[in-house]
């Protein structure tokens, strides 16, 4: 791990803050060119990014709070060294989310078509922003399997891992979200050049990503509260109701582009 990518004196840039902003900035970046392409306009992104950008981190922040109560009852101080990460993507994505729709509603803009647009921007942030969370040793994984392939490569000598997980060589988990991230954020990029309905790109991001985060999840090992009879994390809670929800409203919209067509081979 290196949480400190280097140092000037006093000064100190972490790698969990750096990577946060890049993820940041590239995902603005592509959301500024993609509204240029499609004849939205770009200022608008920057004027939203600015909300998405505080929204985003504070959500993820107090989810992480909720989730994690014990433990920041038992230091109270904890709460303030942000730089440690302790960040819950759904909770930054829910927050952000309910932002852009007041800001998109003001400024009259069109719903579906923001969505879509900003959909990739999600995928971009974690893909980037999970290399941070390597970086950093927090969201790691549970012990490897003795025939994992790479697991000499991820042993974790210092760091967040409780004593019992340390010099053992871990699962990735932080490489394999940012990896289906890139993947997810790829193809939607290919998809918004192809998309049969508004809001499409949207709900294939929440449910390619709800569903990858389902499994991952049983690959983690860091404290991230949910329901214990279950088995089953905060994360993975939420990702169920995303994955209903998107697969309830992608078949409805994909089965009316598709009744045209059979009206026709019917005539």
């Amino acid at each position: 791990m290196h949480p400190i990518i280097f140092e000037l004196g006093k000064f100190r840039v972490y790698s969990y803050s750096l990577f946060a902003v890049l993820a940041f900035s590239c995902a603005l970046i592509y959301a500024y060119l993609e509204a240029k392409r499609i004849r939205e306009d770009p200022e608008k992104v920057i004027d939203l990014s600015i909300y998405l950008f505080i929204s985003g981190l504070l959500g993820a922040y107090l989810l992480n709070v909720m989730v994690n109560w014990r433990i920041y009852i038992k230091d109270p101080l904890r709460i303030f060294r942000f730089w440690e990460g302790g960040l819950v993507y759904y909770g930054g994505f829910i927050l952000a989310c309910l932002v852009a729709l007041v800001y998109i509603k003001r400024h009259n803009l069109n719903l579906a078509i923001w969505a879509d647009l900003l959909a990739p921007c999600a995928m971009i942030i974690l893909a980037i922003g999970r290399i941070g969370c390597f970086l950093n040793g927090c969201c790691y994984g549970k012990p490897a399997p003795d025939w994992f392939p790479l697991k000499k490569l991820w042993i974790y000598p210092l760091g967040r891992l409780p004593l019992e997980l340390e010099g053992i060589p871990i699962h990735p988990t932080q490489l394999y979200c940012s990896l289906l991230s890139a993947l997810i954020a790829i193809f939607l990029i290919w998809r918004s050049r192809r998309r049969k309905f508004s809001g499409e790109i949207f709900w294939l991001m929440l449910l390619l990503y709800s569903f990858a985060r389902f499994f991952i999840e049983f690959l983690r090992a860091d404290p991230r509260g949910g329901i214990a009879f279950l088995h089953l994390s905060t994360s993975q809670l939420i990702s169920i109701f995303f994955f209903g929800l998107a697969s309830s409203f992608l078949s409805k919209n994909y089965f009316k582009t598709i009744q045209p067509d059979l009206r026709e081979e019917g005539n």
